[in-house]
C-alpha cells in the first residue's frame, strides 16, 4: 500500500461516517497514522476502530508488518484542514496571528483565505468616563 492508496481508503471510509481526514501518513518504517474527525460532533471509539479495521483489512496478511494508529486530532491541536475551520464556525476559538500574537473570540466565518473572528472589547465611552463592551471583528 502506498500513501495515495491509503488516503483514498481512509477518505472512502470516512465518507460513510460524514467525516474527514485531518492527517494521513505512511512512513518508510510502515507506521500508519490517521487523524480523523466528523463534520458534526465528535468521532467515537467505534468509528476509530472501523477506520483501523478497514486499513488492516485492505492490507490483508501484510497488516502484521504495519503499526496502525487512528485517533482524533484532539481539542487543543491547531486546525490544519479547511473542514476543521468550517466545523468550528460559531464556536469560541484561539488563533495565532501572523505577528505571533494570539486572539480569541467566536469564529463567525471562514474560507480558504480569510477567517472572521468576533470578540468583545472594552472601549472608552464616547461621552463620560469609563468603558463599555463593543463587539469587534478581526
Amino acid at each position: 500500500m502506498n500513501q495515495s492508496e491509503l488516503q483514498k481508503l481512509v477518505d472512502s471510509t470516512l465518507e460513510g461516517m460524514e467525516g474527514f481526514a485531518v492527517k494521513v501518513s505512511l512512513s518508510a518504517s510502515n507506521d500508519i497514522k490517521v487523524l480523523a474527525d466528523l463534520l458534526e460532533g465528535h468521532i467515537s471509539i467505534a468509528q476509530i476502530k472501523t477506520i483501523s479495521r478497514a486499513i488492516a483489512s485492505a492490507l490483508g496478511e501484510q497488516s502484521e508488518d504495519y503499526a496502525i494508529e487512528v485517533s482524533s486530532p484532539g481539542m487543543f491541536s491547531p486546525f490544519t484542514v479547511e473542514a476543521q475551520f468550517r466545523k468550528n464556525i460559531g464556536r469560541e476559538v484561539v488563533i495565532k496571528l501572523k505577528d505571533g500574537l494570539k486572539a480569541n473570540g467566536k469564529m463567525t466565518a471562514c474560507d480558504s483565505q480569510v477567517l472572521t473572528l468576533e470578540r468583545t472589547e472594552r472601549v472608552a465611552k464616547l461621552v463620560g468616563k469609563g468603558k463599555v463592551d463593543q463587539i469587534a471583528s478581526l
